[in-house]
């Protein structure tokens, strides 16, 4: 970071989508001075470290559908015909549908079909075939207390699975470093400064009837100054941007996770006929918000529970999980139907936060002034991330349409405020 220098395109935040967004607009401009700004010590150290990191393609809308294919297409790209190793393994999300859910899917199943995704499905004896630890009608007097209801149904999105979040954090951070973008550790962005466009010299410019862009930002670090600015700042997003009168829509929440470890996990990390890793799929338990994830590499399951109502929406600059969140939450209906997870005790927890985009969960991708704002992610920025950098370079070249990675095409305007089209998601977790 060169003080005083006066760069293309400031950044703030290195994390993936920060980082995607970098890589795409210098690939298209690579005389460009840019410059990424990030308060940790590394890049992608913040909520990207900390996601369960699963990826799948089935969503109802078109443009969730759209991002998320593309990206994980460039990932498989990256990993098998690059060469470098992002741990994706396609293992599949697996569904477990209560009967409700399973009338409330069908014709969204038949909808997802017809778009081309890939789907399987399980009757109550495969599942059992496949997961004999697996408890299709939970009938303790806990599980008739909490209400939970009998599986019906599987449904496995084929395209889907898992991947290593701080390895695509390499791979793009040893891209910029051979495209000469700079990044600025340790340097946190506290307020942005707007100007006038021009500026006419009068005292307390900008004033609300003049035209205006940011001019300046103030960071630990010293004034920055940028011809265009890009923020990535996840849940701090509108932090920044509030003071300055953009609503860009998110609300903070916290997600936490929780390693899990024990002999009788073992068919779990080792079960034949969901996959060609022979594990069991990323899996969403009735009703739709407790979830786990096999680790067999670690031996281990990551679990965790979907943020919802009931959840409050808060700031917390280092969230961190509570053993008591698990096992008054997660844990009774965990062991209900999966019997393997009785007595398993956390090994180890970590807590990130989600950029909620509390209208409709759909990532924020617009252009207001010579500012470009990346954010509501709403924990899916890492299926998403590399299909958002492409968005967000057609934004910085003033185009109408982006070129996702496989040619696929979206207007960027749909994904911005003023004109915003995303549809309804349907399939939601």
């Amino acid at each position: 970071m060169s003080k005083g220098k006066r760069y293309d395109l400031l950044i703030v935040g290195a994390g993936i989508i920060g980082l995607s967004s970098a890589y795409h607009i210098k690939k298209s401009n690579p005389d460009l001075s840019v410059l990424i700004v990030e308060r940790h010590a590394a890049p992608g150290q913040g909520d990207t470290a900390k996601s369960v990191a699963a990826i799948r393609d089935t969503f109802t809308s078109d443009v969730n559908r759209t991002l998320a294919r593309s990206s994980i297409d460039f990932y498989k790209h990256v990993q098998s015909e690059i060469g470098f190793n992002l741990n994706l393994e396609l293992v599949g999300y697996l569904w477990l549908l209560n009967r409700d859910e399973v009338r409330a899917y069908e014709a969204i199943e038949a909808q997802m079909r017809a778009q081309g995704m890939r789907l399987k499905t399980y009757e109550r004896s495969e599942l059992t075939q496949f997961t004999p630890d697996l408890v299709l009608d939970p009938s303790s007097e806990q599980g008739k207390l909490m209400g939970l209801k009998s599986v019906e149904r599987g449904l496995q999105g084929l395209d889907c699975g898992t991947v290593a979040p701080e390895m695509i954090v390499d791979y793009y951070a040893g891209e910029l470093e051979k495209m000469g973008v700079e990044l600025a550790l340790g340097t946190e962005v506290k307020s942005i400064r707007l100007g006038a466009r021009p500026s006419l010299g009068i005292p307390g410019e900008p004033l609300l009837w003049q035209d205006k862009q940011i001019q300046e930002v103030e960071t630990s670090q010293g004034t920055l100054t940028a011809e265009t600015y890009l923020i990535a700042a996840g849940i701090h997003a509108s932090t920044l941007l509030d003071p300055i009168g953009i609503d860009c829509l998110i609300r903070p929440r916290k997600n936490e996770v929780f390693q899990l470890r024990g002999a009788s996990l073992d068919r779990l990390l080792a079960t034949k006929g969901f996959n060609e890793q022979n594990t069991t799929p990323f899996t969403i338990l009735p009703g739709g918000r407790t979830y786990f994830r096999p680790v067999p590499k670690e031996r281990s399951v990551w679990v965790a529970f979907a943020p919802g109502f009931g959840q409050a929406f808060k700031l917390e600059e280092e969230p961190s999980a509570e053993e008591s969140f698990y096992t008054n939450n997660i844990y009774p209906i965990l062991s209900e139907y999966y019997p393997c997870f009785t007595n398993l005790r956390p090994v180890n927890m970590w807590a990130g936060s989600y950029d909620v985009n509390s209208l409709d969960g759909t990532p924020v991708i617009e252009k207001i002034a010579n500012c470009i704002i990346t954010t509501g992610m709403s924990g899916s920025g890492i299926m998403k991330a590399d299909a958002v950098g492409c968005v967000a370079t057609a934004l910085f070249d003033n185009e109408e349409e982006a070129t996702l990675y496989g040619n696929h095409k979206i207007k960027t305007s749909r994904l911005g405020l003023a004109n915003r089209d995303v549809g309804k998601e349907e399939f939601v977790i």
